[in-house]
């Protein structure tokens, strides 16, 4: 009976002994296994501070761009108010000459003798430089 109480010693000390190398070979195994993953956390950090970086450069260009576009609206909104003021003032332009039309061809009484008068004067006065011409170019 003792030697059956020393082999069942044997055989327990036997299976510490085989449970101790499991649990090394299993914590070195773990080690390498955190090892691995360590360094791949480092490379996936570098990749996403890369894309970290990336983003923030497209967001800095994007709203250039978006200012630019504000800029350039304000631009096209100043053009559309001066061509409305440009529209405005050609109309009151437009406006004046037609009444000056108006007050020529029909005027007041007292200033349509006058008119008559100038015009029979201008065509005179032009037919007399036209045939003043005509002669200096015969010589």
């Amino acid at each position: 009976m003792k030697v059956l109480l020393y082999i069942s010693a044997i055989v327990a000390v036997a299976a510490l002994v085989v449970i101790a190398i499991a649990i090394i070979k299993t914590a070195k195994a773990v080690k390498e296994a955190m090892t691995d993953v360590k360094e791949t956390m480092k490379r996936v950090e570098l990749k996403v501070g890369g894309i970290t970086d990336k983003a923030d450069q497209l967001m800095t260009q994007t709203n250039q761009i978006a200012d630019d576009a504000n800029a350039k609206l304000q631009s096209v909104d100043g053009l559309a108010a001066s061509a409305k003021e440009l529209r405005e003032s050609t109309q009151y332009v437009q406006n004046s000459i037609a009444k000056m039309a108006d007050q020529v061809s029909a005027p007041p009484g007292k200033y349509a003798k006058l008119m008559e008068q100038t015009t029979a004067l201008s065509e005179v006065a032009s037919k007399m430089y036209y045939k003043m011409k005509q002669n200096n170019g015969e010589r």
